[in-house]
């Protein structure tokens, strides 16, 4: 079995949500290649952040398998419900995997909580997690 390590950062916790799904899908496939012309959304309630994180990789990686979606824009808000759980409401934009215009990197298989880290110092926000290849 082989991992990849991946570590995403971002200001605020949206915006390393944002750079977590860009590191996971330039992993699969060189993102600037990927045209914003199919627009998506998801949403997840998680009861923290790293269950949070896990439904968000894997959801990219379910959708690139089952549908081809490829997805280079990313515009997460994550916030907490009233219960104290966490929600994620993400807008992609993408397309379609072309075989002719997209170089396939790597298959992603799923993501894991091996090792994986959400945490906070002042004015950053890293994630660290492992995916399984």
């Amino acid at each position: 079995m082989t991992d990849a390590e991946i570590e995403a950062y971002g200001r605020s916790i949206n915006e390393a949500f944002d750079n977590a799904g860009r590191a996971v899908e330039d992993l699969m496939v060189d993102i600037s290649s990927v045209r914003p012309v199919v627009d998506h959304e998801v949403r997840f309630i998680a009861k923290d952040l790293c269950s949070l994180l896990y439904q968000w990789i894997e959801a990219l990686i379910l959708l690139q398998d089952s549908e081809g979606l490829l997805f280079s824009e990313f515009s997460c808000t994550i916030s907490q419900t009233n219960a104290g759980e966490y929600e994620l409401m993400a807008k992609l934009s993408g397309e379609v995997f072309d075989a002719d215009r997209h170089e396939q990197k790597t298959a992603i298989k799923a993501p894991t909580f091996h090792d994986m880290k959400v945490s906070e110092t002042g004015a950053r926000v890293t994630m660290k997690f492992l995916v399984d290849l």
